[in-house]
């Protein structure tokens, strides 16, 4: 049997500014070691669903588990060492001076020797094709190459769940496989 990574138990969410759920009743379990694509039409709610899976909204009612622990019980801080998160729009994510200091920010955070950062930052650069550019500035990367840095600076926190809201915007049919 495989290990619940995570759970929603009959999660609703409403928007404090609308008069209807956004959410309604989602019952859902993931285990470790699955794919799982959530998809649906514009606001149908993906986006809302997955934001509940690290905290960043907290449920009107029912609730989320964590590899056990509901996410109202803790910060959002504590659940980005379990779920990493990649926006849907890079440019909400990225911001620092340089590509190796966007994909350390995450490790040093966490505590990780300075040995262990530059193992990381070189695996998932390489992994996400970028290896040749850590000291460009991030902004200055086209839409697709950051769309791959904010998933590269998830990646080298070593998250046991990794969503990634709209995976393949800005990638080729080459990048995007």
């Amino acid at each position: 049997m495989s290990k619940i990574l995570l759970k929603t138990e009959n999660l609703y969410y409403r928007y404090p500014t609308r008069d209807e759920d956004a959410l309604y009743d989602v019952n859902l379990t993931i285990e470790e070691g699955e794919f799982l694509a959530i998809i649906g039409q514009n606001g149908s709610g993906k986006t809302t669903l997955i934001k509940h899976f690290n905290g960043l909204l907290k449920p009107t009612s029912g609730r989320v588990v964590v590899d056990g622990q509901v996410t109202t019980e803790l910060p959002t801080s504590e659940l980005a060492k379990s779920v990493g998160y990649v926006f849907q729009n890079p440019d909400h994510q990225i911001f620092a001076e340089s590509v190796y200091d966007e994909v350390a920010f995450g490790p040093k955070n966490l505590g990780i020797s300075k040995e262990n950062i530059d193992i990381a930052v070189g695996r998932v650069l390489k992994d996400m094709n970028l290896e040749d550019i850590l000291e460009e500035m991030p902004f200055a990367l086209s839409r697709g190459a950051r769309q791959r840095l904010a998933v590269a600076s998830v990646l080298a926190m070593e998250p046991a769940i990794l969503i990634v809201d709209e995976p393949t915007t800005g990638q080729d049919w080459k990048e995007s496989i």
